[in-house]
């Protein structure tokens, strides 16, 4: 006989009323093992399992206990009290919506007693969707960022969709409306001011941008303090065959509802067609990387000096990724054969030093250097200057992956280094928006070889082929002639095919 277990649901939270021993055995289906626990002291010593519990005092999120509520009554016998409120909609026309907007609203709507994740390519229109879905909607809403620039452009956005005032917090701003843009950072900033916490009492749902980057302590803190009947995460990749990605994605948005990847943009014609071109860089550096000294903001916030040991992770990547002469050599070729080609380039790297290393090499050529420290008034400006053809170069750091709104860049160049495979096909998505005289995109990776990144250039190329474009491989050899020639003729066949 399946032991009596007996749940009170909100919009929220999943409570228990059991005994503790079962409630011991509830907490096996809502946890994740951390990585690398194992290296811990806490594990080796025995103090600690390894494992995150997301059941924590009888309670769990609802959209996790709805996800696994399956799996749960195999073992046990749920007697679940519902009292969820899900929120009321206007029935409206969907004029000017595409298909797959309609298909992604309709599972937005459905899925509102708790929300859930929306996986739609870059350039799709995740922001359209989620105006749509606020326009439909009858109370408030918030509409969740981490940029000052994407604050800007998402206001924009929603109130071309929406058709009316979009409220503003953030930026020194507090101007709430029926549905607001907010910086995530200010929310939680000032989460405990009074006039927070009662304009939070109104809010019926939250509708988070770039989830990927938002899965913290923070956005859970703002989610949980504001108990909106429904969140939503908006993102064009997540890793969620990883556990330690899956459990705290879920448990703040609910499942995934709705997909739209960029192949099938492409294929249904929303989405510019690419290629993806490998470069083959082999380091002619040998040797180990000398140890150095840095600054970096400590706990205080004050910034300190920090001594690199030799051989480090950074010292090898300061020396072979931000520093090669000859690696950015490769670098600075291939972007000015682009740009005698009249292709519009936006060149991705991590790393703020080699970010200003490239940006000296480029000083006889107008363009912009971006990265965080950058007023985000200036990175709107050059997105803008981009793509009225004013400017044809773009240098930026990671501040770029991140809900960047050019439709006319048909040249990026990742020199990054790093193996994050959310991070290729984000970066690769910022390329997909269809745009005036646009023929598609050439995507351009500088794969390492004979170094300690190798391994991240196959990591980053194993990511890639889930787009289903062309890929080439060319080793550098001084020939970015080479190099953009076969790039435009695979380009040119895959789009005429």
């Amino acid at each position: 006989m399946k032991p009596q277990v007996d749940v009170l649901l909100t919009n929220r939270w999943a409570t228990f009323n059991c005994d503790p021993e079962i409630q011991v055995r509830l907490k096996r289906y809502f946890r994740y093992e951390a990585p690398g626990s194992h290296f811990s002291e806490a594990f080796r010593t025995g103090q600690w399992d390894g494992f995150h519990y997301l059941l924590q005092r009888g309670r769990v999120s609802a959209a996790l206990f709805n996800q696994r509520q399956k799996e749960l009554a195999k073992k046990f016998d749920l007697r679940i009290s519902d009292h969820r409120q899900i929120p009321k909609f206007k029935d409206l026309a969907s004029e000017g919506l595409r298909p797959y907007q309609i298909a992604g609203l309709k599972q937005m709507i459905a899925a509102s007693s708790s929300g859930g994740i929306v996986l739609v390519a870059t350039g799709a229109g995740k922001t359209r969707m989620a105006g749509a879905y606020f326009k439909r909607l009858i109370g408030a809403g918030v509409f969740i960022c981490d940029e000052l620039a994407l604050l800007e452009q998402s206001r924009k956005a929603l109130e071309a969709e929406i058709g009316e005032e979009i409220g503003v917090v953030g930026q020194g701003k507090f101007n709430p409306a029926r549905i607001t843009v907010a910086t995530s950072q200010t929310l939680h900033r000032h989460r405990n001011k009074k006039e927070f916490r009662k304009w939070f009492k109104t809010i019926a749902v939250t509708i988070t941008d770039e989830l990927h980057v938002e899965i913290n302590q923070r956005s859970v803190e703002i989610i949980q303090q504001i108990a909106p009947q429904a969140s939503f995460g908006l993102t064009a990749t997540l890793e969620l065959e990883k556990a330690h990605i899956r459990f705290p994605a879920i448990a703040l948005y609910g499942p995934v509802v709705f997909r739209y990847p960029i192949h099938e943009g492409v294929e249904e014609g929303y989405l510019s067609r690419g290629v993806v071109c490998q470069v083959e860089f082999w380091d002619p550096l040998v040797g180990k990387a000398p140890a150095y000294a840095t600054v970096a903001a400590g706990g205080d916030g004050l910034e300190t000096k920090v001594w690199i040991e030799a051989g480090s992770p950074p010292a090898e990547y300061r020396r072979r990724i931000c520093l090669n002469k000859a690696r950015n050599e490769s670098i600075e070729g291939i972007i000015r054969e682009g740009l005698k080609r009249g292709r519009k380039v936006v060149c991705l790297v991590d790393w703020k030093l080699h970010l200003k290393t490239l940006d000296r090499r480029f000083q006889d050529i107008p363009h912009y250097s971006l990265s965080g420290e950058v007023q985000s008034s200036t990175r709107l400006e050059a997105m803008k200057k981009m793509d009225t053809g004013e400017l044809s170069l773009i240098l930026a750091s990671k501040v770029f992956a991140k809900g960047v709104d050019v439709s006319t860049v048909d040249m990026i160049l990742d020199a990054s280094g790093l193996p994050s495979r959310n991070n290729a096909l984000q970066r690769y998505g910022r390329g997909t928006r269809k745009g005036k005289g646009k023929s598609g995109l050439i995507y351009i990776d500088i794969a390492d070889r004979g170094n300690c990144f190798s391994s991240a250039s196959h990591a980053r190329l194993s990511a890639l082929r889930q787009i289903k474009a062309p890929i080439l491989t060319i080793s550098w050899n001084h020939n970015p002639e080479t190099i953009l020639d076969q790039s435009l003729a695979v380009l040119s066949s895959s789009t005429s095919s």
